[in-house]
């Protein structure tokens, strides 16, 4: 018996009438060009949809195309999967029966994915065709809880043989750029998706400089690889969130931010390396003025000094030197943070998973000489901060606002007692990091200030910007 030829994915969509044969022959020629795959292809040139090109590699592979809902699958299932894995394959699992498990797949062809699923589970592979849409939409349903605001989580950044310029699932990319990113000192990452391409630019010692323009096919694979990374789900209004994860034996913190825009969602990385000594004034290669300032903000008894600054680490890291110079033997040190930024033996410290605001001013309403507030900028935290630093209490608070000018003007338009916030407020203290280094500007709170700041009813003058 005669084996009949092995068709071909382009013979079937144009035999299905899912593209013409001129489309199929100016996708062939890209095809041979760049060595992509023609599927990805058609997509990109809006010849077909994902729904008629998953149809047409079902009938090719022989391989179910399917669409499931939550109803018509076990969540728990999933569950018993680490989510990472699932995301990064693009993989659901839908049924077991023994050894053998069927399992949903954008790209049932990848290899790498089904060996892998198959080495988790130790069973053997069903496989079928679903569209990327229902595979993020149950694995939402499944792993519901997405990384709360604020939180910070551990994620492996991962790695895969495949070139980078060649590997659809975006892992490649991802650990390219932020291994680049780290090597050269950068602190940021920029992935910016215009009409023709991706563009990659990263800040190195405060100015952007582009490293990379990467194929738009790129884009959804790159965004979904950094959301796994987040712990953060699929939909498209501008989220962000706090990673820590170790790169070539380094320990690093990212946060993520996601935003769309017209070209696509475009992302930005904040990198920091985490540091392993606790910082200090003296540590902070501070203007001998300015160092003198802080200090004396910290002597006396009880008081508020507020540090403001658009980058949170830089904030963390004043206040934990404030901290650290405020504190001696026979004084109560607390820390309240959404994620500890430093490990003190000698301080109380505190995450908050929840409400901050809240959590921030129900500790600061009991016995303690030093606190540390990683935000004062909500009404509750800051009330209840006034009353602890009118009872003895050195209470350090984050505002995170770029300059002093904007920080206070916010909390001066919140249902605050100005004068109560102003009597209490020792001094203002304004971080910007550049690279590595961090410059620090103190306003000490004079008596000729808080009665300019208190008669003040619009923005002020620069003495405090």
């Amino acid at each position: 018996m005669t084996e009949q030829p092995k068709r071909r994915l382009g013979e079937i969509l144009v035999e299905r009438g899912f593209i013409s044969g001129e489309q199929l022959r100016e996708a062939l020629r890209a095809q041979y060009q760049e060595g992509r795959r023609l599927g990805e292809i058609l997509l990109e040139m809006g010849a077909l949809s994902a729904d008629e090109l998953n149809w047409a590699l079902s009938e090719l592979l022989g391989v179910p195309y399917v669409e499931f809902n939550e109803e018509m699958v076990d969540l728990e299932l999933a569950g018993t999967m680490p989510e990472e894995v699932l995301r990064r394959n693009e993989a659901f699992p839908v049924l077991r029966v023994g050894d053998e498990l069927t399992v949903i797949l954008t790209d049932p062809t990848n290899r790498q994915a089904v060996a892998e699923l198959e080495a988790l589970t130790g069973a053997r592979l069903i496989t079928a065709i679903a569209s990327r849409e229902t595979i993020r939409n149950l694995l939402d349903k499944a792993f519901p809880a997405a990384a709360a605001p604020g939180r910070v989580r551990y994620a492996e950044v991962g790695m895969t043989e495949a070139p980078a310029e060649t590997d659809v699932t975006g892992v490649a990319q991802v650990y390219a750029l932020l291994l680049g990113a780290l090597r050269e000192g950068a602190t940021e990452i920029h992935v910016e998706p215009l009409q023709q391409d991706i563009r990659v630019r990263n800040r190195v010692e405060g100015r952007l400089v582009e490293r990379a323009r990467l194929p738009r096919n790129l884009l959804g694979p790159v965004t979904s690889r950094f959301r796994v990374l987040a712990g953060l789900r699929s939909e498209s209004l501008p989220t962000q969130a706090q990673i820590r994860t170790r790169l070539e034996g380094q320990e690093i913190e990212l946060e993520i931010l996601f935003f769309p825009t017209l070209q696509g969602e475009a992302i930005t990385v904040r990198i920091w390396q985490r540091a392993l000594e606790v910082p200090t004034l003296d540590g902070l290669e501070l203007e001998p003025q300015t160092r003198e300032a802080l200090r004396g903000m910290l002597d006396g008894r009880g008081g508020l000094v507020l540090a403001t600054g658009g980058d949170l680490r830089a904030r963390a890291t004043v206040l934990y030197a404030l901290a650290q110079a405020a504190t001696a033997p026979g004084k109560k040190t607390v820390t309240v943070e959404r994620a500890v930024s430093f490990v003190i033996p000698d301080f109380l410290q505190v995450e908050v998973p929840g409400d901050f605001a809240e959590a921030a001013a129900t500790i600061l309403a009991s016995p303690a000489d030093v606190v540390l507030v990683e935000d004062l900028g909500r009404t509750a935290a800051c009330l209840a901060a006034i009353g602890g630093a009118e009872q003895g209490m050195l209470v350090l608070g984050g505002l995170g606002f770029a300059t002093t000018t904007t920080g206070l003007a916010h909390l001066l338009g919140l249902d605050l007692p100005r004068g109560p916030l102003l009597g209490i407020t020792r001094g203002l203290v304004n971080v910007q990091r550049h690279g590595g280094r961090y410059r620090v500007e103190a306003v000490p709170m004079t008596e000729e200030l808080r009665r300019e700041l208190f008669n003040r009813q619009a923005p002020w003058t620069s003495r405090i910007s």
